[in-house]
């Protein structure tokens, strides 16, 4: 398992931000140094082991909680403790209020990873440039680096970083997991299988270098093999239940949704970590609407939504209406999509969401509208969103964004290389884009090229996205006809 899957405040933040600028080349190496902790030595000594525990992807529990009861001032600790959204906003917004007291590097990681929280990526470039430069051989630091290269869709980038990563320690097992997952993606299945392997033999009692390989064998379409591994990955450890959602994928490809979904109810009913449960119940909604359900698939999001409110979880609910908003605009249902858009605006401004994000929450919730213009027909009234989201797109992915749906508003107009421009432009790494792609080159005249598109989407056996749900049967149906 690679961590950007799951929604974990405490491990994304220790792996992958995703961030939109690109660094240099790995700094020249040097003599080995890690970054200081600033904390008191019991606070240290419980995050040191909760630390090994989660990059290991084992669960770290209250560990880093603790942590931080032990040492309120602990800055850095702050980072990782809380086990839901709410908690995770809260404790980084402790971590910075603290980092004038943390080190350096510290400093500069906190203030890092609360700038991509905002998505000022200007001050997340320079933070993450600033701590490569005093700590350059931490490895992981440079993991951190990698993964930004991993977060803008640079693999090869990436890549460099974790083989300087694991360079530093060869005995550390992280940099081998995402080593494997970068070779996937940069189509080099042979050196994946060779990384997963390392990762097992340096942890072999561990789950997650199974469940990873398990999901490169999912990738390349060895469903019964991935099966196996994923069962490898929970006699390892029962509580592995990232698990139990791959192996409810290989089922799903294999075309047996009754059991998939048997697989995610099973996750669900074992888990007892709230990430985990919204994931599996994510992985459920999926399933439904790969198969075309989506009465169904909704009534497991009006759950999801259910669950927050309990919580008080505004921004996951903000969130799940707007998701419902897709998928109902994605399958016609226009009316109910406006609907949805009407609940997640009504809580726009509730007082519990940062008005730090205010912007970026206006602009998901334009882009939100604009689709639904479109897809109705209204390409004229969806044009002045589209031309203020051309100026108010200030990161990358707002960009790709802007491009996609202006892709999408020329597609709709039978407007076929205009739209294949503006998709170019748009996120190369989502199989809803090409997708949308292979629809302007069908509409083109370019069947050949299309239809290479589709072989692309059908073989991609990722792990699932509501995108990927909805285009994978259609450009299997395409592929048929």
């Amino acid at each position: 398992m690679f961590i950007e899957r799951y929604r974990c405040g405490l491990l994304t933040l220790l792996f992958a931000l995703s961030l939109l600028f690109g660094l240099g080349a790995p700094a020249a190496l040097a003599k080995s140094s890690e970054m200081p902790l600033t904390a008191n030595k019991a606070a240290l000594a419980i995050f040191v082991q909760a630390r090994a525990k989660a990059e290991n992807l084992e669960n770290a529990g209250t560990m880093f909680d603790q942590a931080v009861q032990l040492d309120p001032n602990f800055a850095f600790g702050y980072l990782f403790a809380g086990q839901t959204n709410v908690e995770f906003r809260k404790n980084l917004e402790k971590a910075v209020s603290l980092a004038p007291t943390a080190s350096p590097a510290e400093r500069e990681w906190i203030l890092s990873a609360a700038a991509q929280n905002i998505g000022d990526q200007a001050a997340t470039l320079k933070h993450l440039q600033n701590l490569e430069k005093l700590y350059p051989r931490d490895k992981r630091v440079l993991m951190q680096v990698g993964n930004y290269y991993r977060g803008i869709g640079d693999d090869a980038g990436g890549l460099k970083y974790f083989l300087a990563a694991s360079a530093v320690d060869k005995k550390y097992a992280p940099p081998y997991n995402i080593i494997g997952y970068s070779h996937v993606a940069l189509g080099n299945f042979a050196e994946a299988d060779k990384a997963f392997k390392m990762y097992i033999s340096l942890i072999p009692n561990n789950a997650n270098p199974y469940d990873s390989y398990a999901e490169m064998l999912l990738n390349s379409g060895k469903f019964d093999e991935s099966i196996k591994q994923y069962t490898m990955a929970l006699s390892k450890d029962p509580t592995f239940y990232n698990s139990y959602a791959g192996m409810g994928n290989a089922y799903e490809y294999k075309g047996d949704f009754t059991k998939a979904r048997e697989t995610y109810r099973t996750m669900f009913d074992k888990s007892t970590n709230e990430g985990i449960r919204a994931q599996a119940l994510t992985s459920l909604t999926n399933s439904w609407v790969a198969e075309g359900n989506i009465d169904e698939a909704l009534k497991v999001n009006h759950q999801r939504i259910e669950i927050a409110q309990k919580a008080g979880d505004i921004q996951t609910v903000l969130g799940l209406h707007q998701l419902a908003a897709f998928i109902t605009t994605e399958s016609g249902d226009f009316n109910a999509a406006a609907k949805h858009l009407e609940m997640a605006a009504d809580l726009m401004n509730d007082p519990s969401l940062s008005s730090a994000t205010s912007s970026n929450r206006a602009f998901i919730a334009s882009a939100a509208r604009t689709r639904l213009m479109i897809a109705k027909g209204d390409t004229g009234g969806a044009k002045g969103q589209i031309d203020w989201m051309a100026g108010a797109a200030k990161n990358l992915n707002q960009q790709r964004v802007y491009n996609f749906l202006a892709g999408f508003a020329e597609l709709k107009q039978r407007h076929y290389a205009e739209a294949t421009g503006f998709f170019a432009r748009s996120n190369q790494a989502d199989p809803l884009t090409w997708y949308y792609q292979a629809q302007a080159l069908e509409g083109a005249g370019d069947a050949a090229g299309a239809r290479k598109i589709y072989q692309k989407i059908v073989s991609l056996n990722q792990l699932d996205t509501v995108g990927y749900a909805f285009v994978r049967p259609r450009a299997v149906t395409k592929l048929k006809e």
